[in-house]
């Protein structure tokens, strides 16, 4: 096939800046500051290396408009004047008056020179895998075209902002790239309905028969032949069991297949000591399902490529058929293991067989010979292994016995994805090929498009066909060249020289991609066209309606990726050595799902934004419940979970998804974490470290703890003043180990995870004065802080909806959301209705 080019270039987006606007800093800033702030920031002092004496000298120097903003923040955060003797405190008249002036300076500054327009945007990666699931219907997620694509880069955590997004080549090859699969996988041009094909695998065609374990061997299919076993120590997910001639050419064709398993849990109540076991059986036994897209992907140690599909709790005993449908692409195959199980170690099965069943060991060669060298008698059938443990073992299994897969399966045909762009017709030369560009251009841009807007993309299949190509192969170069214009890949959110509101249509995108992650649906563009969906109470209605579709889970885990930091989790895995939970259990993707099914319960439900810090429940599964030593709940599923009054949880501060995306996989930092609190709950990020002080060195062995190695630290002047601002915030969550475990004492050993080392002190005065010890009085402190977390709130998600950073000239219309939100209950819900009922979400 001939290498397409892009048939458009992206145009510049020029933003006119506004008419300069003189400011005037009102003297009652300076005097306040220097009545209140020169006793630590003269030029003697230097606290936090910060010197007011230059501002004095000449306070409305444009020079000094980030430390005006320094000391803003500072001032509505309540930390300066810091509340230490003989430091003056300002009356709250006075520090409310300051900080509104200063704020009115602030965004009369910024108006004279910041454009007001959104930088244009690029979908992100996730927003484009969206998009492409709603506009082609098709499954975009169980097989990810653009898990190769580059990561997008991120500010604050939300990586569609737009001033630091770019398309590189690179890039845009993938987008092409991606768009063709899914082409291929909407549209059945030339093609007929493919038969419905049945294949069963028994025992015999999904593994070997037997299998040596140095001394002793076993069947790991039963002598009957009808049934094997997955947990005698067989290496867990490096080592898929799935029919092995089959996977050599995979499925025939793309589609959705239905995959049975009959299967039951073996053993789960065993004979052997539990320690010999390493396994959490207090859940149901586990088994997991995956595809992988060829034989290649099934090595062991890969993991590259699979697509877990399900994971089934089995039931103790008693044979049970398993059944699931999943989209699989051309070439795949199915396997399946004991997802919960002992994992890939024989050193169990060793063990077991050492203290239970010696007799199923047979002597080694060196043996022999210590026996021969003492003239002791040696059986000449003392190399013989006469005896199978899998006939003795009574320890927990995955019993297989078949594995049924039928498919592609079709609701209809031609299937709605191709219906839904060219109708019926599997023949492009019979369609009118204008007015199915029309019409896709349409959905794609998401706004009206004229014939002549599209006349560059008709001379391009003509020219195509004309050169002798296929007409079924240049529409599909036609659309994924639609698919990979700037009209498609950018956000159009420009307009006429001097509108400062987003047209209906672009009202209609801002919205869906703001609650939906993806495209408006046809409701929307409808509004749209009426010129209609500005209007309030139409905004509100429309609103209320996407953030009741399951589309907004999008807007749910994308937005908590970026505000909590989520993203951050799996960067730095922690060590199979020290933290084997993580990986049997699965805790990644557990964290992940309790955090994002308690925020989707504060959005429904509108529970007020305090319960992201004090709510005492959280949505669990089997593993994470175990995790957090919370008794009762058991299997896969995820459900609410009231914590009893004495759990150490609640809250996102209890979140094993906070706790490890603020570690590093060996050890936790107050630092690390004390930042996230300042930047994710409370808007205050602090300033970045000197670049010349060195970093905190972990310390492995456990001599020393955290506190000690910063105590040292906050020696260096440049880092003390920061420090103290910083660390108290973490040091309350020190009571939580890199995984988010629970812990009273840290490790004395860090590298192996052994033994109990120093007692954790949690323990801090904030700059306000205020003393934590713990947890449980940082989240008391941080709920009494509701103005501030609220107005934090608000600004992450006007970021998440606009692309942009609220200024200070903003700062009106936020305190207004804020108040709005404060004074009716301050639900999460009646946030996000206030922030996209605003101006500045409207607003270019």
């Amino acid at each position: 096939m001939r290498s397409m080019r892009a048939i458009v270039l992206l145009a510049a987006l020029s933003l006119g800046a506004e008419s300069a606007v003189a400011a005037e800093l009102p003297a009652s800033v300076p005097v306040f500051v220097k009545r209140y702030c020169m006793k630590c920031h003269d030029a003697d002092s230097e606290k936090g290396d910060r010197n007011f004496e230059l501002f004095l000298a000449q306070p409305g120097k444009a020079e000094h408009h980030e430390l005006l903003k320094e000391i803003l923040d500072q001032l509505n955060l309540g930390e300066m004047p810091p509340r230490k003797k003989n430091v003056a405190q300002p009356p709250n008249a006075e520090r409310r008056q300051v900080v509104a002036v200063l704020a009115d300076y602030l965004a009369a500054v910024e108006s004279s020179k910041v454009p007001t327009a959104t930088v244009m945007r690029r979908l992100t990666r996730y927003e484009y895998n969206y998009t492409l699931r709603d506009l082609l219907d098709v499954d975009t997620i169980a097989a990810d075209a653009t898990r190769l694509f580059p990561a997008d880069a991120t500010s604050h955590g939300f990586p569609n902002f737009g001033p630091v997004q770019a398309l590189s080549d690179v890039q845009l090859r993938h987008y092409m790239k991606a768009a063709r699969t899914y082409l291929d996988r909407a549209l059945v041009l030339g093609k007929k309905q493919p038969e419905v094909r049945r294949w069963t695998f028994n025992p015999k065609d999904l593994i070997h028969e037997k299998k040596n374990v140095g001394t002793v061997r076993y069947r790991v299919i039963s002598a009957d032949g009808k049934h094997l076993d997955i947990g005698h120590g067989k290496p867990a997910e490096n080592g898929p069991t799935y029919p092995k001639k089959f996977a050599s050419q995979g499925v025939p064709v793309d589609g959705v297949y239905r995959i049975r398993v009959k299967a039951a849990a073996v053993g789960r109540k065993h004979p052997y000591a539990p320690e010999l076991i390493p396994a959490d059986l207090t859940q149901p036994l586990q088994m997991g399902l995956w595809h992988v897209p060829g034989p290649t992907y099934l090595a062991k140690r890969t993991t590259e490529g699979r697509v877990l599909v399900e994971v089934f709790d089995l039931a103790d005993d008693k044979p049970q058929v398993y059944e699931v449908k999943a989209w699989m692409p051309a070439g795949s195959s199915p396997f399946v293991h004991w997802i919960n199980g002992i994992g890939a170690s024989k050193g169990p099965l060793r063990k077991i067989i050492q203290r239970y069943h010696p007799e199923a060991r047979r002597k080694t060669p060196y043996e022999v010979d210590r026996l021969k060298a003492a003239g002791l008698p040696v059986p000449k059938d003392a190399l013989v292994q006469k005896i199978w443990i899998s006939d003795l073992y009574k320890g927990p299994r995955v019993r297989v016995f078949e594995i049924m897969l039928e498919g592609p399966l079709h609701d209809q045909w031609p299937p709605a994805s191709h219906w839904g762009i060219v109708g019926n017709e599997t023949d492009a030369s019979k369609l009118n090929v204008e007015q199915v560009l029309l019409k896709f251009a349409r959905k794609a841009f998401r706004r009206p498009v004229k014939p002549q807007e599209i006349a560059q993309y008709i001379d391009f299949f003509q020219s195509q066909t004309a050169s002798g190509m296929p007409a079924n192969e240049a529409l599909k170069q036609v659309l994924t060249a639609i698919l990979t214009s700037p009209r498609f890949l950018f956000l159009d959110e420009g307009g006429a020289k001097g509108a400062k509101q987003l047209d209906d249509f672009q009202l209609a995108t801002r919205l869906s991609y703001a609650l939906w992650c993806s495209t408006p649906d046809e409701r929307l563009i409808k509004l749209a066209a009426e010129g209609i969906l500005n209007q309030p109470k139409t905004l509100k209605a429309e609103t209320e309606r996407l953030l009741r579709d399951p589309r907004s889970q999008a807007f749910v885990q994308r937005f908590a990726d970026a505000w909590l930091r989520l993203d951050k989790i799996g960067s730095m895995p922690p060590g199979t050595k020290q933290f084997p939970v993580y990986f049997r259990d699965r805790l990644e993707s557990a964290m992940k799902n309790e955090t994002y099914h308690f925020v989707s319960h504060v959005l429904q439900r509108n529970r007020p934004l305090s319960e992201f810090i004090d709510a005492r429940y959280s949505f669990l599964n089997g593993a994470l419940a175990r995790h957090y030593g919370v008794p009762g709940v058991v299997g896969e599923a995820f459900r609410k979970v009231q914590f009893a009054a004495q759990t150490r949880r609640g809250g996102l501060l209890g979140h094993a998804s906070v706790l490890t995306a603020t570690a590093n996989g060996v050890e936790t930092s107050p630092v690390t974490r004390g930042v996230w609190v300042l930047e994710s709950l409370l808007g205050t990020p602090p300033s970045p470290p000197p670049p010349d002080v060195p970093p905190i060195e972990p310390d492995t062995r456990g001599a020393i703890t955290i506190r000690e190695q910063l105590a040292k630290h906050r020696h260096v002047v440049a880092c003390a003043d920061c420090h103290a601002k910083i660390d108290p915030w973490g040091f309350a969550l020190e009571f939580y180990d890199p995984i988010g475990g629970l812990r009273v004492h840290y490790p004395a050993n860090n590298e192996r995870g052994t033994g109990k080392g120093r007692r954790v002190d949690g323990s801090g005065q904030l700059p306000s004065g205020e003393q934590v010890n713990n947890e449980a009085d940082l989240r008391k402190l941080l709920a009494s802080r509701k103005t501030q977390l609220t107005r934090n709130l608000t600004h992450k998600l006007l970021l998440h909806a606009t692309g942009r950073k609220p200024s200070y000239r903003d700062h009106h219309i936020v305190n207004q959301i804020v108040e709005q939100s404060l004074a009716g209950g301050n639900g999460f819900r009646d946030l996000i209705h206030a922030v996209i009922a605003s101006e500045l979400f409207a607003r270019r």
